[in-house]
């Protein structure tokens, strides 16, 4: 558009210099400066304007900057327009161009005219190459604001799954020794006097569990630290280890019946650490709002899932606490990210949690029965 400008003006002020000021430059200054405004507005009134300014340069080629200010008009028109629009507006300013040079008022036919369609070819041309291009870097910018909002969207997801997978290995590992301690406390408390030696036998539980407590934490705060492709691997849950969690429950006052607890070694490796979690998370719960009786039952693999239940009768008691429910938001969470089934809640006979978790790991997320 300042080309566009400039040339009109050095154009009009030549012809004044040269003493060639008349109506004719003042009509071709004129039809410039409304070609100019009509460009301003991307309207087909610059067609016109080109058009008439090219004919005029074969007919009467001073001031000499005419040309100039018809291949601008011309060339802002095909910046902003289509194709088909852009190719027709070159077509007219060129057809005009050829019209004026072999024209009834011409004698003899200019060569300027070849060149003014020569002109017209290239405005025409370079004003829809720099359109494209403007497309282009419009679109990559686009598509680099997409990737990385898609970035950051990824990263703010990650983090808030690590924080998540954080607080249910937290709530996991400390709930249950937490309420071994708090037991065993109450029992050196009350035995403190009159059973010296069962408080002490309760005290060197509450180490035991409060050590427990201390290595989980210490696991998880390594893994915190320690980059991704250092992490090392827990080691798998076996049956030992399964029975001293029980033990363990029923050494703070627990009656647990079980039966089929063999069928667990059938899981995958991450099952089982899962089953593990899920069974001490729900004993913990038992042990907090049962009424000390629990049953653990797990069914043999079935169409490539094992079935763990977990049964307690339910004894509502004001004076104790309602729970945050994220123990079982978090057994939840860990039955579904590997694609078991997960139910909780209260049935005629208690209070019933039930998972299915993969005997292998598997492809696809199980379906969740309605």
């Amino acid at each position: 558009m300042l080309t566009v400008v400039v040339s009109l003006v050095v154009g009009g002020m030549s012809a004044i210099m040269d003493d060639r000021s008349g109506p004719a430059l003042w009509m071709i200054l004129g039809m410039g400066a409304m070609g100019v405004w009509a460009a301003a507005r991307s309207s087909t009134l610059t067609v016109l304007f080109s058009a008439l300014l090219a004919a005029l340069e074969v007919l009467d080629p001073s001031p000499w900057g005419t040309w100039a200010v018809a291949g601008g008009l011309l060339f802002l028109f095909a910046l902003r327009r289509p194709r088909f629009d852009a190719v027709t507006a070159g077509v007219l300013v060129a057809a005009s161009s050829v019209l004026a040079t072999y024209g009834p008022s011409v004698s003899a036919g200019s060569v300027g005219a070849f060149g003014l369609v020569a002109l017209a070819t290239a405005m025409v041309g370079v004003g829809q190459w720099v359109q494209a291009q403007r497309r282009y870097v419009i679109a990559e910018v686009g598509r680099r604001r997409k990737e990385a909002e898609h970035r950051r969207e990824e990263v703010a997801r990650h983090v808030a799954e690590e924080r998540v997978r954080i607080a249910r290995e937290l709530h996991d590992s400390v709930a249950h020794h937490l309420a071994v301690v708090s037991v065993h406390v109450n029992v050196a408390r009350i035995n403190a006097t009159r059973a010296p030696q069962v408080a002490e036998r309760a005290l060197a539980d509450v180490q035991s569990a409060t050590q427990s407590v201390m290595e989980e934490l210490g696991v998880i705060l390594s893994v915190l630290r320690t980059s991704q492709a250092d992490v090392i691997p827990s080691p798998p849950v076996d049956a030992a280890m399964i029975d001293d969690l029980l033990l363990s429950f029923e050494g703070i006052g627990l009656r647990i019946e079980t039966d089929g607890l063999e069928h667990l070694l059938a899981l995958a490796p991450v099952a089982r650490t899962a089953a593990q979690r899920l069974l001490q998370e729900a004993l913990t719960n038992v042990h907090r709002y049962g009424d000390g009786n629990a049953a653990v039952v797990v069914q043999a693999p079935v169409d490539g899932y094992v079935t763990v239940s977990i049964r307690n009768g339910w004894v509502p008691r004001e004076t104790s606490s309602a729970g945050s429910g994220l123990g079982l938001v978090g057994m939840e969470e860990r039955v579904h990210l590997l694609g078991g089934t997960f139910h909780a809640g209260l049935d005629a006979d208690g209070f019933l949690v039930t998972a299915q978790l993969p005997a292998a790991a598997p492809r696809n997320r199980k379906a969740t029965p309605a």
